[in-house]
């Protein structure tokens, strides 16, 4: 899957009027009632790392689709992507797990350099001052080319980066992202057990590096060694099957859509 990250440039007129549509979205608040009997809630599973929900107006639910999901390597960590299918427009929902893990909550600059140790072209980001909340954590958010950029942390060791297409409907995002919740199994991780401390093997001093380039030496890419893998953290797998039957339990009882990716 290739997640493009637009050039900035001038906005056109139609990407201003989306621009200001999410800010109205994101800054109103949704009543329970006008939930209940007008919305309907729409979610699926990140593998088992994750549960993605939100809401859409009914008179969209039909258009929302899954189209992939996929997880895989970044310099400074591993990564979950989900994209989704407005009609013929994309939303990505990006899931980041970074080696350094955060300690606790990040500020705005804290989220900033995580998302830009994905990709560097997200340092592009004209971000809004005005912080968001979702799911009761503060959001960054902005204009990147012809996108719109929302980014936040779902959990202490994640940072989760939506990316929104300019041509996405703007009715269709009336309850999104303000609905939007990611719930995060701490008990599943794609960082596999050695990952990290191979990336950090592969961090070569410059007068090594030096050495190791004039006899034509290349640092090899991170692998996973059976002794990494004896001495990684224990995997609780009953934790993680009752958390995620808890998550599973709760889309169930919306009564909404359910996505299946494709992989």
């Amino acid at each position: 899957m290739k997640i493009e990250v637009m050039p900035s440039r001038s906005k056109p007129i139609g990407f201003g009027i989306l621009f200001g549509c999410v800010l109205l979205c994101l800054l109103t608040c949704i009543t329970t009632t006008a939930q209940e009997e007008n919305v309907t809630w729409v979610g699926g599973d990140l593998y088992d790392y994750a549960v993605l929900s939100f809401a859409v107006p009914k008179e969209f639910e039909d258009v929302v689709e899954a189209e992939s999901l996929e997880e895989g390597n970044y310099s400074e960590g591993r990564y979950v992507v989900a994209s989704l299918l407005f009609n013929d427009s994309r939303i990505f929902v990006l899931l980041l797990y970074p080696c350094d893990t955060p300690e606790g909550q990040l500020d705005a600059a804290g989220l900033r350099t995580v998302i830009e140790g994905f990709n560097k072209g997200l340092n592009q980001t004209v971000y809004n001052p005005a912080l968001l909340n979702i799911s009761d954590m503060p959001a960054i958010w902005g204009q990147l080319g012809d996108q719109v950029l929302i980014a936040y942390q779902p959990s202490v060791e994640t940072v989760s980066a939506i990316l929104i297409e300019a041509n996405v409907t703007p009715a269709a995002l009336e309850y999104f992202p303000e609905s939007l919740s990611i719930t995060v199994n701490d008990a599943s991780t794609p960082l596999f057990p050695g990952y990290c401390a191979g990336l950090e093997a592969a961090v070569v001093p410059p007068a090594q590096a030096a050495a190791e380039g004039a006899q034509g030496v290349q640092t090899q890419q991170p692998v996973q060694t059976e002794e990494a893998v004896q001495t990684g953290p224990a995997f609780d797998k009953e934790k993680m099957e009752a958390e995620m039957a808890q998550a599973v339990d709760m889309f169930e009882a919306w009564s909404g859509k359910k996505l299946s990716f494709k992989r």
